[in-house]
């Protein structure tokens, strides 16, 4: 996806876009991401501070939230389940052709 000067980080109209296919998609977002301790809060110093450090999160969310929408979209998930569902019953095959000799 190629982006223009004049194209805002965040733009709403791509976050309301974003925000309706993970709400389409039925993909859980918490199951992504890693866990964290709820008892760590973030120390600043200043407003400005916590301004860039939620920014900053946010532009992780986003880019974390677009790279999984990705692979689901993709169906990565389904044709690596394939290839190791067909890997596995061959190796049952081999299993039971070993055995019967």
């Amino acid at each position: 996806m190629s982006f223009s000067k004049d194209v805002k980080p965040l733009a709403l109209s791509a976050t309301l876009r974003d925000l309706a296919l993970l709400r389409v998609s039925g993909l859980d977002v918490a199951s992504l991401l890693p866990p964290t301790s709820t008892t760590q809060t973030p120390s600043f110093t200043s407003s400005d501070t916590v301004s860039e450090g939620t920014v900053a999160r946010s532009y992780e969310f986003v880019e974390q939230a677009r790279a999984a929408i990705k692979i689901y979209n993709r169906g990565d998930t389904e044709k690596v389940g394939g290839d190791v569902e067909a890997i596995r019953s061959r190796v049952e095959e081999l299993s039971k052709g070993l055995q019967q000799e």
